[in-house]
């Protein structure tokens, strides 16, 4: 083995002067007097360039970003109009609701941004009532009036900016933050934009994107600096249940470079090109036919249904990114970058358990995660090795043998190939006495391989990991990422259709028997037990079962053995082999499922996506469908192998979602004309299809009617 490159290696990086101490000061005061003029909606001067022009209409959006950036802080909310950011109806201040804001729950500070959005909502449809008549307006009319902009006073769009009042949250502390960690990898990042021949502006969007956060995880799966999602990321990295290289700075600040420079050469237009990666190419190509290169007419003019409040602002909130690290002393004064990480990197040749690569470059397991972050749990709870391939970092020493460390890994710790997973998809009917039974295992060891808090509680379609004969057996451990705010997404006040009352909450004691209530006014009917739980009534429980919500981050249902009889528990001696019934297709067609394309089947089957396409008559770019059924061809991988990794795939979205995300009860949504599951979870709810859908089991999302009732999640940050 050979040493493949040092990375990194600099002085603490620091933005500084001589006189730090004095200059620190005066950028304090000058600091007050530029939050309040910016407050009072006083211009700000912006950068601009050949390369990234700034049209008049966005200049109100970009200095709205400003605002968010540098003069907000976390403990804020810009109250807005979401189609004129300029028409800011108030900023509220939580310190002004909470001795300390810090510990008090979102949800709980949500209430009262709630609270007064409904307020200016009132306003402004009183407002669209009176506006072409004589009748005389109230002061708080008189003051609201007086923030809109005139063409904003008709009653047709009064009534519609009553339906565009969005809550901002500031991000100031969030982006100085994000600028201290930017250090850790700066000078990388540049570095390997020059060499791809990129503007150096680009480097400052991770800004937008995680706050040069490399350990972020958004609600829909983005992931890592750059925040690529699962399908566009598979394009430039390895993403799989062992790696997960969104998560390298380093290996995704390669693949960023490499799609902002394809985005270039189809659109010709930095502009475009930074707007389509958020929106995707295809979707600016589409812009680009109807209104050119003009980024304003595009973000004014251009209408497509997944174009929405995040697209439009994007480039926007790069400008004002830019703008603010390019002045960072007029908002932040003097700040010290974290220092550049310093590691030296090896290509591994075989697959190695963990414990053997810490024990060979004598390091401890936090350094070792810390600096190999594409490494997922399953890795690093010692279910599966050290891949081959992989871009192993490890702190740089002066005088390092490398071959000698390699060669102090005994070859029976070097493996070809990696250890195979198998795993169990819970079915109706199913408790864990006879899961264990079935699979020659004890519940023991299927609670402790599963992390699962009580053995009573499993629910249908839950994956379970099945332990492997000789096999030791310790509960995983996720680890808890640093969760990204994302600046471009609407916040969770800024969905429409909230509960009147307080969720349930679903997180509670030991099961008891169900009673029916009724809801409240416009709240679902549902089974409500006296612990908390709630059960849909709809959902029938198999014979000698009891069915409840899933609590805390699962989703689905449980169904809960009213009697588990100690004779289908396996005894602890058996010595049966492990038998993985991963419920393999039944034939060789299956239903597509959330988060599943082409060419997953075509990987998991080792075919070409062409053949798939063939055999199902499916044009070269024709999308499937979730729900839609299509014909396999098992002639390289039989169907217990392509299920198992299947089910891998669909276990590593769950286990990374549910180490940044909670659940923290249930919604009942009512489907409204209009709304397709895509509008519901990607413009209303900013949830995931996969996780809606386990909490509508036996429903077809695809294919929603008016008057259709939906169970919606409640989703909130693990802190």
């Amino acid at each position: 083995m050979t040493r493949f490159k040092r990375l990194l290696r600099s002085n603490r990086g620091v933005f500084s002067s001589a006189n730090a101490k004095t200059t620190t000061l005066l950028a304090i005061s000058a600091l007050s007097l530029m939050w309040a003029s910016a407050l009072a909606n006083e211009n700000i001067v912006l950068s601009d360039s050949e390369k990234f022009p700034q049209p008049e209409v966005l200049k109100p959006n970009v200095e709205f970003w400003i605002k968010v950036y540098a003069i907000n802080p976390s403990d804020q909310v810009l109250l807005h109009d979401m189609d004129h950011l300029d028409v800011i109806y108030e900023v509220i201040d939580f310190n002004d609701y909470f001795s300390n804001p810090d510990r008090v729950n979102n949800r709980t500070k949500w209430k009262k941004v709630d609270a007064r959005r409904d307020k200016y909502k009132a306003i402004l449809l009183s407002l669209a009532n009176k506006i072409n008549s004589e009748r005389t307006l109230t002061a708080d009319e008189e003051r609201v009036k007086a923030l809109l902009r005139p063409e904003m006073l008709t009653p047709k769009e009064l009534r519609q900016a009553a339906r565009n009042i969005r809550g901002q949250l500031g991000l100031k502390d969030r982006f100085l933050e994000g600028l201290k960690r930017s250090g850790m990898y700066r000078e990388k990042i540049r570095q390997t934009f020059k060499e791809h021949g990129l503007p150096i502006e680009l480097t400052y969007l991770p800004h937008v994107e995680s706050e040069f956060n490399h350990k972020a995880y958004s609600k829909v799966g983005a992931a890592g600096l750059w925040q690529f999602t699962r399908s566009t990321g598979r394009l430039y990295m390895k993403i799989n249940y062992d790696v997960d290289e969104r998560f390298d700075p380093v290996k995704a600040t390669e693949s960023a470079a490499k799609l902002l420079k394809n985005n270039y050469r189809l659109l010709g237009s930095w502009p475009l090109a930074i707007t389509a990666y958020n929106h995707g190419p295809n979707g600016m190509r589409r812009a680009k036919r109807r209104h050119g290169d003009n980024i304003g007419e595009i973000v004014q003019n251009y209408t497509s249904r997944s174009f929405g409040f995040a697209s439009r602002n994007f480039y926007s909130e790069f400008l004002a990114a830019k703008h603010v690290v390019e002045n960072y002393q007029k908002y932040f004064g003097n700040i010290n970058l974290h220092e550049p990480v310093d590691y030296i990197t090896f290509v591994t040749d075989k697959y190695y358990a963990l414990n053997s690569i810490l024990e060979a470059f004598k390091l401890e397991k936090e350094i070792f995660k810390e600096l190999n972050p594409a490494i997922r749990n399953s890795v690093l709870s010692g279910q599966r090795r050290i891949p081959k391939n992989f871009y192993l970092h490890i702190p740089d020493r002066t005088n390092l043998d490398e071959n000698a460390l390699w060669a102090s890994i005994s070859p029976a710790e070097q493996f070809n190939d990696q250890l195979a997973t198998e795993w169990y998809k819970v079915r109706r009917g199913d408790n864990l006495s006879n899961i264990a039974r079935r699979l020659r295992t004890s519940i023991t060891d299927l609670v402790v391989y599963n992390n699962l808090d009580n053995a009573h509680r499993i629910y249908v379609g839950q994956i379970l990991r099945v332990p492997q004969k000789g096999e030791a057996v310790t509960s995983p451990e996720p680890e808890k990422p640093v969760l990204l705010a994302d600046a471009s997404a609407a916040t969770e006040a800024d969905t429409p259709a909230r509960v009147s009352k307080p969720p349930i909450v679903i997180d509670a004691p030991a099961p008891k028997k169900v009673d029916l209530v009724k809801a409240e006014i416009e709240e679902p009917v549902i089974f409500e037990p006296s612990n908390g739980l709630a059960t849909p009534e709809a959902e029938a429980p198999p014979p000698g079962m009891l069915v409840e919500l899933a609590p805390g981050g699962s989703g689905g249902f449980i169904y809960i053995p009213s009697d588990e009889s100690p004779a289908l528990i396996p005894e602890q001696n058996e010595t049966l082999p492990v038998v993985a019934e991963a419920i393999v297709p039944v034939s060789e067609w299956i239903d597509v499922e959330p988060e599943e394309t082409l060419g997953h089947y075509a990987e998991w089957l080792e075919v070409s996506a062409g053949k798939l396409r063939e055999i199902n008559n499916l044009a070269f770019g024709e999308e499937i469908r979730i729900g839609q059924k299509l014909h396999l061809s098992f002639e390289k991988v039989n169907p217990h192998e392509f299920q198992r990794r299947r089910l891998e795939f669909q276990q590593s979205i769950e286990e990374d979602f549910f180490a940044a995300w909670k659940i923290e009860g249930v919604r009942e949504h009512t489907v409204k004309r209009g709304e397709s599951i895509w509008y519901l979870t990607n413009r209303m709810y900013d949830l995931p299809l996969w996780l809606v859908a386990k909490y509508n089991p036996g429903k077809d999302l695809q294919d929603l009617h008016i008057g259709d009732k939906l169970n919606i999640p409640n989703v909130l940050e693990r802190q």
